[in-house]
């Protein structure tokens, strides 16, 4: 996760702090995630790059929650949180099984190689009919241009996939039932997916 190391000296209040562009892009797609997520209730839930925990506080009350994030010390919640990254699930996690693994706002980060193991490393965590859930950046509409900005303005490195590009990792990695679902921008331009891959 080339780029992740600029949070090492954030905090959690920094992390979390709105900007315009939290507001075009996060807003809307999160009345569509949210549900999803509730729809987790009483499970067993692995959320890789969690950051502050925005969606882990939807868990906390009848979840038993594992968070993965590159930055720990963001998350400020009664969650124990392995230091390390999405392609490191099998030796932070060890054999525990989830009935979820959820990951937003964090696939960004992944080049296509990272992509695929995670999506891998996400199904051997998983119980039998457990749930992948995770957002990922569309590789068109507002979120190429999102990737192409952070390259050229900031220099960081961030990825864009298309539906089939995530279909066919998912496939790779022997997921069998795989559902997309558009999360488009205010102006309604494509931004991001959120993905749900049965095990």
């Amino acid at each position: 996760m080339k780029n992740y190391e600029r949070y090492l000296k954030t905090t959690a209040e920094e992390y979390d702090k709105e900007t315009i562009m939290s507001f075009l892009c996060r807003r809307l797609p999160d009345r569509k995630i949210v549900p999803i997520l509730q729809e987790m209730g009483g499970k067993k839930v692995l959320d890789v790059g969690l950051g502050t925990g925005h969606y882990t506080r939807i868990f906390l009350t009848e979840n038993n929650v594992t968070g993965i994030d590159r930055n720990p010390h963001l998350c400020k919640l009664p969650v124990k949180v392995y230091q390390g990254g999405a392609t490191e699930i099998s030796r932070l996690a060890g054999a525990k099984k989830f009935d979820g693994v959820v990951s937003t706002w964090m696939t960004e980060y992944l080049s296509p190689d990272e992509l695929g193991i995670f999506f891998v490393e996400s199904k051997k965590a998983l119980k039998a009919g457990g749930k992948l859930i995770t957002t990922v950046i569309s590789g068109y509409g507002l979120g190429f241009m999102y990737v192409t900005m952070a390259k050229m303005l900031r220099g960081i490195d961030k990825y864009g996939y298309t539906k089939k590009e995530i279909t066919e990792k998912l496939r790779a990695a022997e997921f069998t039932e795989i559902k997309i679902i558009n999360l488009n921008s205010w102006v309604g331009i494509p931004l991001a997916y959120l993905v749900i891959a049965k095990n």
